[in-house]
This record gives C-alpha cells, sequence and structure tokens, in this order.
C-alpha cells in the first residue's frame, strides 16, 4: 500500500531528492522507476495498492496522475485489477466550492483513487490473502 506525492502539489523538504522538489519530467521517471522496482521485489501473484488522484500543473491544467500510475505499474508488469473512490474533505469541499468555482470554474475535489494492481494470477493473489497459499 502506499500514497505517494503528487508531483510539486505539496512540497515536503528542500531536498533536491525529495520527488515533490523535481521537475514533473523528472518527477514522472523515477515515480515509474520505484514503481518499477517495487513491483519487481513484491512476490508474484500478490496485490499492490496506491492511493492517488489527478493534480494540476502551475497554469491549472490537469495532470492525469490517476492514468500515470497505471500505465507505470502496467509497464512495470501489474495489472489494473480494482479502483475505488476515497471520498475526502465533503465539508471543508463544500465551504469552498462558491469561491473556487467562481474564481475559475474548477471543481473542488473531493475524492482520491484507489487503484489495485495484480503481479501474476489474481486467483492466486486472493488465495494469498486468505492465507491459502
Amino acid at each position: 500500500f502506499s500514497c505517494p506525492p503528487y508531483g510539486d502539489l505539496e512540497v515536503y523538504s528542500d531536498d533536491a531528492s525529495d520527488l515533490s522538489n523535481m521537475s514533473h519530467s523528472e518527477f514522472k521517471e523515477i515515480y515509474e522507476r520505484i514503481i518499477y522496482w517495487g513491483i519487481n521485489y513484491l512476490k508474484k501473484d500478490r496485490f499492490a495498492a496506491f492511493v492517488v488522484g489527478d493534480f494540476r500543473n502551475k497554469s491549472g491544467h490537469y495532470r492525469n496522475f490517476v492514468s500515470d500510475t497505471i500505465k507505470a505499474f502496467e509497464l512495470a508488469g501489474a495489472r489494473l485489477y480494482n479502483e475505488g473512490i476515497l471520498v475526502t474533505s465533503v465539508g471543508s469541499g463544500s465551504m469552498r466550492a462558491n469561491r473556487v468555482f467562481s474564481a475559475g470554474r474548477k471543481f473542488v475535489k473531493t475524492h482520491q483513487n484507489v487503484l489495485v494492481f495484480v503481479k501474476g494470477d489474481w486467483k492466486k493473489a486472493a488465495a494469498a490473502c486468505r492465507g491459502e497459499e
């Protein structure tokens, strides 16, 4: 399970090697490499889950982070198996909605995507989760 940084949406430190301080192209390259190595170390017939959401670039357009994440996992050898929606910040989102929409016609984001991938056979992965391997 992981909830990676969303590019430069939040800066976590002033360390140059921190993903949140990299250009978007550098971030994507390192992010894909991290996923590749994570899947490489994941046992066969196992699940991996990431919580991600799309975020905007500095000019206000979406980066399509959900699709980038799916592509990175598939390139690493894991297939998208399940998707869920994690609802977040509905209360504060409703308080911000009018201001945000009036200013730029943007919706307030109140969810993240829970993406579940499988490396190998999903039936065997499910059995492993039940302790039946």
